[in-house]
């Protein structure tokens, strides 16, 4: 492995950090409390109240979009660190307020986040792009499974300040005053994201597009919704597995607070592993074949689901097999995404295409909550494992069909 210098291995830490509290501010946050939070927030049955609480996470990502849309194209224009420091503020202030609002009510906990959707889009088109187009080609590939690995830094660390919470406060008082403690967190992107250095890549490039978005229709139409699609199936696959992990834990394992935190720290840690696998593994045989191994790993192991609800004593090896193989596929992702792109518009096409992408994924928590709400609880096992298979046999067909991006940005010239 060719060796870092000061300023790459600096990069690496800010930029995994600040995506890792990206991920954290916009739905692990609400995720990780959900089992206890949303009743209180949104008052009625559980699983209407899951749906009060997914259905913020969708308003989130919706308004992602119009982020990337607006913020984007700034990006490309006046750099990635500039959208970054401001985008950074509009993820955590709105968390800040919902944290110290005694009762917010459903109105002002939806157009709060509708604010932070909004600037984490825009969030994105800095974080997502800076480090796979500043680092060397052989570096480009095990860092880009940083776009799936960090769904496992975020539940980490959610678990890391969670048992800190409860060890402070106890699991009682948790309901009430530890999930706004753990809200306040959302801060600590700030330090990240205004830490961020810019990108050299985009200091070289000596070409400004007045419309980066009417380029990006205009010229790279076939790249963009190639980009879109498998960015939204591996987003659908994490969600699956990432979003309702907790809960499934809660409803049909019917474990405590304190053991679907554990659970979680173990899916975390596996998931981080096996994206930065997957992305390493992209490098050398290209992003478009570990996709497809992926899928298959998601076809084949659909079943776990089925198993967790039949066998709980093997609860910890089936959440293993989960977080590794949510994330495998996806691995190469973030980088075949950049390599779609030339620098001049990288932002804006990144941006669209990962927040239209993940928009589309975090439906699916959403529809499945819906199939329950309308069925039984009892079907949760038998629903997320249809849910797998379709989605991993979808991967595996347009993956077959997609383009290999494998070192575009270096053929770029400058």
């Amino acid at each position: 492995m060719s060796s870092l210098s000061t300023r790459e291995i600096k990069l690496i830490f800010l930029n995994f950090m600040s995506y890792t509290f990206l991920v954290y501010n916009y739905s692990i946050l609400l995720v990780f409390n959900s089992p206890y939070i949303s009743q209180l927030l949104f008052k009625g049955s559980y699983i209407f109240s899951l749906l009060g609480i997914y259905g913020l996470i969708l308003i989130d990502v919706i308004m992602r979009v119009p982020g990337a849309y607006v913020l984007g194209p700034l990006s490309d224009k006046h750099g990635r660190k500039f959208v970054t420091r401001i985008a950074s503020i509009g993820s955590a202030l709105p968390l800040v307020i919902i944290a110290l609002l005694p009762n917010p009510s459903s109105i002002i906990l939806m157009l709060l986040y509708a604010i932070q959707g909004f600037f984490t889009g825009g969030l994105s088109a800095g974080i997502t792009v800076i480090g796979l187009e500043d680092l060397p080609e052989r570096h480009r590939g095990w860092f880009g499974g940083s776009g799936f690995a960090v769904g496992g830094s975020a539940y980490l660390i959610a678990s890391i300040v969670f048992f800190t919470i409860i060890s402070f406060l106890g699991s009682s008082l948790y309901t009430e005053i530890g999930w706004r403690i753990m809200f306040l967190t959302s801060l600590l992107i700030l330090p990240f994201g205004f830490l961020m250095p810019e990108s050299l890549r985009f200091r070289r490039n000596k070409e400004k597009v007045k419309s980066p978005i009417r380029l990006l229709i205009s010229s790279y139409k076939r790249q963009f919704i190639f980009a879109s699609t498998i960015t939204a199936l591996w987003a659908s696959i994490n969600a699956l597995v990432n979003v309702m992990l907790p809960n499934f834990l809660y409803s049909v394992d019917h474990l405590s607070k304190v053991e679907i935190g554990y659970m979680s720290l173990i899916y975390s840690i596996v998931a981080i592993v096996s994206a930065f696998m997957g992305g390493e593994l992209s490098e050398k045989i290209g992003r478009r074949t570990v996709s497809i191994i992926g899928g298959i790993l998601g076809i084949l192991l659909s079943i776990v689901f089925l198993l967790m609800a039949s066998s709980p004593s093997l609860i910890i090896l089936y959440v293993i097999i989960l977080g590794f193989v949510s994330v495998f596929g996806g691995g190469g992702i973030m980088s075949y995404v950049n390599e779609n792109f030339p620098t001049k518009i990288r932002s804006t096409g990144v941006s669209l295409s990962w927040n239209i992408g993940f928009l589309i994924g975090n439906t699916v928590p959403l529809l499945l909550t819906l199939a329950l709400y309308y069925s039984s609880i009892t079907l949760f096992p038998v629903v997320e494992t249809i849910a797998m298979a379709t989605l991993s046999i979808s991967v595996v067909i347009i993956s077959l069909i997609s383009h290999e991006t494998r070192g575009n940005i270096e053929l770029e010239k400058q």
